[in-house]
């Protein structure tokens, strides 16, 4: 199968890792992130959403890039992340690579992180940078661009997750589970590069966060 790698860019100030647009098939401005971007010179493919924060300005101005737009109403069901999502993989997207921002509501900052984690999506590879930290679903098994001496948390999303083995970590998990209203996986240290964690059952986040003594990874994946 031809592998394909999406970009989505959704509201954010956070740079787009060079490495990510330089591998990406496509392009998809998730509403306001076109205002992204565009002031980091990225053309976008589709811009997606209802346009509640895109001005008309910046709408000819990617149409005339050669961008196709994709109008929903104000009154969806769908956030505009999902959106984008949702035209990634209609496009054939086997990679999604993901930029949004960590600030501003809380609600929206919330919802953003629980739809990364949605089982709709378990069959792409996602990542993504959310302000200055760095995100990954893991559904079944997967590697994490890092270094030793990163910081790692792992998170239960939408139920218990079990049968948790851990490889690279400080503190190791081997066959455990993890109860999405129990902290208790949270600063790990990475130990050996790219540590993978595996499970038999439900949907962990791994979360790397820039470390105050240290500055942020520059881990991309």
């Amino acid at each position: 199968m031809n592998e394909q790698t999406a970009l989505i860019v959704a509201p954010s100030e956070s740079r787009i890792p060079a490495r990510w647009i330089d591998e990406a098939d496509f392009v998809i401005a998730a509403d306001g992130g076109l205002a992204n971007t565009q002031a980091q010179s990225v053309v976008a493919d589709l811009v997606v959403g209802d346009m509640d924060s895109v001005d008309e300005g910046q709408l000819e101005q990617a149409k005339s890039a050669g961008a196709k737009i994709e109008r929903h109403p104000v009154a969806k069901d769908e956030s505009d992340l999902e959106l984008a999502l949702i035209a990634a993989l209609e496009r054939g997207a086997t990679r999604v690579r993901i930029v949004v921002r960590d600030g501003g509501r809380l609600d929206h900052a919330f919802a953003n992180l629980t739809v990364l984690a949605s089982p709709r999506w378990a069959s792409v590879e996602i990542s993504a940078v959310v302000g200055s930290s760095l995100v990954w679903p893991v559904h079944d098994r997967r590697t994490l661009p890092l270094q030793p001496g990163d910081h790692i948390s792992l998170h239960a999303i939408g139920g218990i997750a079990t049968g948790i083995t851990s490889h690279g970590l400080h503190y190791a998990l081997a066959g455990e589970s993890l109860d999405p209203f129990v902290a208790r996986a949270i600063a790990n240290v990475v130990e050996t590069a790219e540590p993978t964690i595996q499970l038999e059952s439900g949907v962990l986040l791994s979360i790397s966060s820039p470390l105050p003594t240290r500055g942020c990874s520059n881990a991309q994946g």
